[in-house]
């Protein structure tokens, strides 16, 4: 089985429980890829202001990315996808682009439109070209047939409300994890044995 793990927004592959979920699943003997996509710098969209674009994390950027990846596990029919924030809804957009058929997605922390957050407009601004809330759910559901959506109770960046909505629109079982905040290493999650036992189910 091959896993796939997608970062968030101003993210990378070495933060939060990513290195150690990877770590685990390769003791198991599973392939795992933790690609890093384009991101823009926090500081430097914060002092060029919401007026001028973000140059690297842009939808286009990040496909252009993974499609490298697309030729490797193609062919494969035992893929399982996570995302953590903005990685859900871009793993929507590679279902639908490229037809893929997962096994399982587990889904943390999930949006697929604007925040709406002015205190932290910075997200929004490199998360734009991403939103889309009008996907074929009908069909995503079939190229997804068994996914999970994993939220808190007090995000303190994204309001439960947009994780509970993506989750309706998938079908996605849902998880809360009470006082879990953003799921990230601010939060203390440098592990997060939850998500390996859901992916021990599948393997």
């Amino acid at each position: 089985m091959t896993f796939v793990i997608f970062h968030g927004a101003f993210g990378s592959p070495e933060e939060n429980w990513f290195p150690q979920l990877k770590e685990n699943l390769e003791s198991l003997g599973q392939k795992v890829l933790a690609p890093q996509f384009p991101v823009d710098n926090w500081e430097t969209i914060s002092k060029n202001g919401p007026q001028i674009p973000p140059k690297n994390q842009i939808l286009t950027n990040w496909l252009k990315k993974f499609e490298p990846i697309y030729q490797e596990i193609k062919n494969n029919n035992k893929l399982v996808f996570i995302g953590h924030s903005l990685g859900p809804v871009f793993i929507l957009h590679l279902v639908a682009k490229y037809k893929l058929k997962l096994d399982c997605a587990i889904f943390v922390i999930p949006f697929m439109t604007a925040l709406n957050r002015r205190d932290l407009w910075q997200f929004d601004h490199v998360n734009t070209s991403f939103y889309k809330s009008d996907f074929d759910f009908d069909l995503l559901k079939k190229q997804i047939p068994l996914s999970y959506v994993l939220y808190s109770d007090n995000d303190p960046y994204v309001d439960k409300k947009y994780s509970l909505e993506f989750a309706q629109k998938l079908d996605s079982s849902t998880i809360v994890i009470k006082g879990g905040k953003h799921l990230n290493i601010e939060a203390g999650f440098t592990n997060f044995p939850l998500v390996l036992e859901l992916y021990k189910t599948r393997i």
